[in-house]
Parts: structure tokens; C-alpha cells; sequence
């Protein structure tokens, strides 16, 4: 999806505030206060360009930027931050930050794959800018980095690598320094690499409750961000709210909204929802299947349940009616779909 080009403006506070040097003089030529950073939610891709820039040419420390994504503690990232603490194992954990990462900085893009024994927290850039690029990319795996250690329990050490696409600079072992994990360079992207053994790692702060409220607020913020008209994105997450509260159980037995449920609620006829998420290359049946495997695929990694007790809060009154879907969507059964994901 397409965004405005922001960053949080607690980001924007953060960064000017630990440079230690006059407000005024860092905020130059960015149209901004300190008192306008205080009252705005987010800092526009222009504005912040020219505060990192003024930021850079004072600072005598290379590595600055990495040291400051050592300060972004879990409140400046608000409702991401908590999901992602939350979150039911490491693995969700950097998923939440790869899916929700516009509620804080919409400037780049962010993936989470496995390669093998690895999996790879990938971000690219979108503004074309090499030292705004070189800022949040340091600061950002600096920030999952302590994700990583938060959840695991203890420091990274050479089982995690940081990775930058750039050839090797001369402050390498100031960043070295900051970060844990082994820096690599010339690397196909900006990433943080993990053994996969880990995504499976349970977090010590999982809390079901909380994470799905701020999966919640983090869908709500980027329903807001989304650029008017983006009714797929609209409907993605009226679906994904259906699906949260069946995970919870507060929806025992009742099936998805339907299409004409989900028209009435945007107050448009059926016809004009098909016609609209048709013109955004998709329809509301690709956008439920996705929700319902996504939904199926949680509670199917819950042992207490079985598949006709998934069958049942997912609103199939025939066991045999969810097992064809399943296997229509994935090529297997949900049994089979179970089994494979405890070997994983």
C-alpha cells in the first residue's frame, strides 16, 4: 500500500534531543518547533530529511544514529511496540513489526522470510536519500536488535547478523560497538538475520489480551494513514478485527461479515464494493480466504483445539465444509497443515 512519507514525531524528538545541541539550529530550514514536534503525531519525509541532516553535520560520532535506536524504548513506539512485546513468540514479534511498521515510519518497506536456517527481517528504503537511508536503517536494527534480546533473554552475540548494502565504512567498529550481533556489508539489503530455530522462541511478555487491542489500534492507524478511497485496505481490516475476535473466542460460531454486511457498513452498495476493489486489483473473496488462513493457521497452532473445534469458530457448521476450504487455499488438509507446522 501507498503511504505519505512520515515518521513518528516522537522519533523526530528523540533524535533531536539526544544530539545535545541547540534546538533552534537543528530544527532550521524544517518549518518546525519544538513545540509543533510536541503537538504533532507525525513528522512529514521533507521535514525530517533536513532535521537528520542538521543532526549529522554536528555530530562527531559516526555510529550516533545506531545509539539512538538504543533510546527508542517501547513507549515511543506506542501500540506497535506493545503488540510486538506482546506478541505470542519471536517470530510474531518481528512479524508484527514488519506488517505495522507505517504506524511509526512509512518511509520504507519491511518483509519477514525464511531462507533456510534463517530468517530475515528485510527493509528498503523508499526515498532515495543515502544519509536519511544510513539513519533509519541503523537506528531501526538497533531497535529490533533489543526486540531480539528482550525476547530471547539475553544478548545476541554472533547468532544474529546485522546486514547494510553498502560497502564497509570507516566508523565499522564504532557500529560494532552498538550492536551485538555481527555487522555485515555489501549485503543484498538491509536486514536483521536470525536462526529460524528461534522465530518458534515463546516471549516472556505474551499477553493474548494486549496483543490483540494493539493489533487492533495499529490496524485503526494505518486505516487512517491509507489514502482515501483505499477500500480494500478498509475492508482487510474490518475482516482482520471479525478474525482477531475469533482467535479470542468472544465470536463463538458466527461466520465472517458478507459482502453486502461489509458495503452496508461503508455505506456503498454491493455492486460499488466489487467494482472498487476490482479497480485495486482484488475482491472481497481473496481478502477473506487471506484472513481465514491467516485466522486458521493460529488456531491450528493451539493443540487444545480440535480441527472441528476450529471448524466451529470459524463459522462452518460441517467439519468436512472447512476441511475442503482448507485444502482448497493451502493444498492440504488442516491436519496435515498442523503436523507441518510442529516439525517447522
Amino acid at each position: 500500500m501507498n503511504f505519505p512519507m512520515l515518521t513518528s514525531a516522537a522519533y523526530a524528538l528523540l533524535y533531536l534531543r539526544s544530539c545535545r545541541q541547540p534546538v533552534d539550529r537543528m530544527l532550521l530550514g524544517t518549518g518546525l518547533t519544538e513545540a509543533d514536534l510536541l503537538g504533532l503525531e507525525y513528522v512529514d519525509y521533507a521535514s525530517m530529511t533536513r532535521l537528520l541532516r542538521n543532526i549529522d553535520n554536528t555530530q562527531a560520532d559516526p555510529a550516533w544514529a545506531a545509539r539512538v535506536g538504543v533510546q527508542l524504548n517501547i513507549g515511543t513506539h506506542g501500540p506497535l511496540g506493545f503488540a510486538a512485546l506482546s506478541a505470542p513468540t519471536l517470530g510474531a514479534a518481528l512479524q508484527v513489526m514488519a506488517d505495522y511498521h507505517p504506524v511509526r515510519i512509512s518511509t520504507l518497506t519491511a518483509s519477514l522470510e525464511t531462507r533456510g536456517r534463517q530468517v530475515v527481517f528485510s527493509m528498503s528504503d523508499l526515498t532515495d536519500d543515502a544519509l536519511y537511508r544510513r539513519v533509519t536503517s541503523e537506528s531501526i536494527l538497533r531497535v529490533l536488535e533489543a526486540l531480539v534480546e528482550t525476547i530471547v533473554g539475553h544478548p545476541v552475540g554472533d547468532y544474529v547478523t546485522i546486514q547494510f548494502p553498502w560497502p564497509e565504512p570507516g566508523y565499522r567498529d564504532a557500529l560494532q560497538q552498538v550492536y551485538g550481533a555481527r555487522c555485515e556489508f555489501n549485503a543484498q539489503s538491509v536486514a536483521l538475520v536470525i536462526p529460524a530455530s528461534w522465530s518458534h522462541l515463546p516471549s516472556p511478555l505474551y499477553d493474548e489480551g494486549s496483543y490483540r487491542s494493539n493489533i487492533t489500534k495499529c490496524r485503526q492507524i494505518i486505516s487512517r494513514l491509507a489514502p482515501a478511497g483505499n477500500t480494500a485496505e478498509q475492508v482487510r481490516g474490518m475482516l482482520a478485527n471479525h478474525f482477531d475476535q475469533v482467535r479470542a473466542g468472544t465470536l463463538e460460531g458466527r461466520g465472517a461479515p458478507g459482502l453486502e454486511d461489509l458495503a452496508q457498513q461503508l455505506h456503498i452498495t454491493p455492486r460499488t464494493l466489487i467494482r472498487r476493489l476490482k479497480q485495486q486489483e482484488t475482491s472481497y473473496r481473496t481478502l477473506l480466504e487471506a484472513e481465514q488462513l491467516d485466522c486458521a493457521d493460529a488456531l491450528l497452532k493451539q493443540a487444545a483445539l480440535s480441527v472441528a473445534d476450529i471448524a466451529d469458530k470459524l463459522g462452518y457448521s460441517d467439519p468436512a465444509n472447512f476441511g475442503r476450504a482448507f485444502r482448497n487455499l493451502t493444498g492440504v488438509s488442516p491436519a496435515a497443515w498442523r503436523r507441518g507446522q510442529r516439525a517447522s
